[in-house]
């Protein structure tokens, strides 16, 4: 089936990677229900879609980001505003899913279905409810090491024609020390933050977000997860910074999530590993 797809893929890139973007836009309506419902404690699945007043919606209005356009950012029923949270993560995860199929191997494409997701679900938690559910993010790492053992070639072992098993083996071994060195970096740095300023510098759900990326982009993933995502976070901190301190003179008080920066340094990893390896070696060595 996956090769049916990659060679459909190759006689018809550009058709292929709309119909992943279509895909990728359907999985971000989901994802919509999950972002309002999961940090209520709510079921994902019951009841279906009901605006904020109570009324249910057609499906025609629920069709992803055609939906809130035809409804030009109102609800039908009571007129009330409809977030453009709900087209932008739509759009995201399409994106995401196009690039996926364009850029990667089948293979890792199809693993990319199940890891992007789940960062813009998390990432999208955190940004709304300042909050990150224990589930998809255990999830992560679950699903991490389950494909690493599915999927060999995450971890770049898919050339042992003779021993398959060795690839495998040899995979799920990369996945769990990806979720080693996540778990361990991230604590240590938790601890000695929380030692230094008196209050707690990380929260649990980076630990397991970290731990998961490494599940699937190994421990050098897990590391450009933290520190990439460090990097990340002070850029987009600076507008707000700068805003702040220069313009209205007054000190920055913005709290600024986390888990959205680590969310965006591991899918980074996992579209562009190598390349990132290989820049940050021949920086280090001139």
């Amino acid at each position: 089936m996956l090769a049916e797809l990659q060679r459909f893929s190759t006689d018809y890139p550009r058709l292929a990677a709309v119909f992943a973007g279509l895909l990728g836009a359907c999985v971000g309506s989901f994802l919509n229900v999950c972002l309002h419902r999961m940090p209520k404690g709510e079921s994902v699945v019951t009841p279906a879609s009901r605006c904020a007043c109570g009324q249910p919606i057609p499906f025609w209005f629920n069709l992803p980001v055609v939906g809130w356009l035809l409804l030009r950012g109102r609800a039908r029923c009571c007129g009330g505003a409809i977030s453009l949270r709900y087209p932008l993560v739509e759009l995201i995860t399409a994106v995401l899913f196009a690039s996926a199929w364009t850029l990667l191997p089948a293979t890792k494409a199809a693993a990319a279905f199940v890891f992007l997701p789940l960062l813009v679900l998390l990432a999208g938690c955190d940004l709304e409810d300042m909050t990150v559910p224990d589930g998809p993010n255990f999830a992560l790492v679950g699903a991490g090491l389950f494909l690493s053992v599915l999927v060999p070639s995450l971890h770049g072992h898919a050339g042992n024609l003779d021993l398959p098993v060795l690839d495998r083996v040899l995979s799920l071994t990369d996945s769990l020390l990806g979720v080693a060195v996540g778990t361990a970096v991230v604590w240590w740095i938790r601890t000695i933050g929380t030692l230094l300023a008196g209050r707690e510098a990380m929260g649990e759900a980076d630990i397991i977000l970290c731990a998961g990326v490494g599940a699937f982009c190994g421990w050098q993933g897990a590391l450009f997860c933290v520190f990439g995502g460090s990097v990340i976070g002070v850029i987009t901190a600076l507008p707000g910074l700068i805003s702040a301190k220069f313009i209205k003179g007054e000190d920055y008080e913005g709290v600024v999530p986390f888990v959205p920066s680590m969310a965006a340094a591991g899918a980074l990893w996992f579209f562009r590993g190598p390349e990132l390896a290989t820049a940050w070696h021949h920086w280090v060595n001139g």
